[in-house]
């Protein structure tokens, strides 16, 4: 069991950092839960830090009007991010230098997730070997990707710092799990902390309803994973 391999590791710190809000139009929330409301959302990057490593879950956006123009029609109100929320911001509040940071976890490939990689020189990505197959293997799987970024993970690849992994421990008390759901690339990320494992779970679960209410996300690429 992977919880199992992840909690026999060293422990780590995290911090969640905010790094925008909006609304969400009820349908695009839950699939069948409260959908004729729009709900309070809230986008984050998350810094982990111990056994000698830095990582980062997800790196947010590089334009906040981009994601707006975009994704507009999902929300009553578009994505606001204060003095200090964009990713440049929370490395500053986090003293964190982007050239220490080892690891970059994607919990999925959207565009408010993961299209700051370039502030991270050194950094290794991790995302599913699945999703690496599919991209490459039927390329109308890959049309969400913003433009630009398969081409960006295969430079990645070629300076041996983009790691393929479904399944695993990436660093001892680190790990991650393929699960797909809100997308073919959304993975789970398992952190062993003094609390005990703490699991990122991206979009495929982004609301506590998801699980209180079994009432899964409103936008998937495959309900029944969700």
């Amino acid at each position: 069991m992977l919880k199992s391999e992840v909690v026999s590791g060293p422990t780590y710190h995290i911090r969640v950092f905010r790094t925008g809000r909006c609304r969400i139009i009820g349908k695009y929330a839950y699939h069948s839960y409260q959908t004729e409301h729009d709900h309070p959302f809230t986008l984050y990057v998350s810094v982990i830090q111990g056994n000698g490593l830095t990582a980062l879950v997800d790196v947010g956006m590089k334009s906040v009007a981009a994601m707006n123009r975009d994704a507009g029609f999902l929300m009553t109100a578009l994505i606001a991010q204060e003095p200090g929320e964009d990713v440049p911001g929370i490395l500053t509040k986090a003293k964190i230098d982007a050239a220490d940071v080892d690891y970059i976890f994607l919990t999925h490939a959207h565009y408010d997730h993961c299209s700051n990689l370039a502030l991270f020189p050194n950094a290794t990505v991790v995302i599913p070997a699945y999703a690496w197959r599919l991209w490459h293997e039927e390329p109308e799987r890959a049309i969400y990707l913003h433009a630009g970024f398969l081409a960006e993970l295969e430079a990645l690849q070629s300076q041996e710092r983009l790691l393929l992994l479904d399944k695993g421990v990436v660093a001892p008390g680190l790990g991650v799990r393929w699960v797909g759901g809100h997308s073919i690339c959304s993975q789970f990320i398992y952190v062993n902390t003094s609390q005990g494992v703490a699991v990122f779970t991206g979009d495929t679960v982004q609301m506590y309803a998801n699980i209180a209410h079994n009432a899964i996300i409103g936008i998937y690429d495959d309900a029944a994973q969700c």
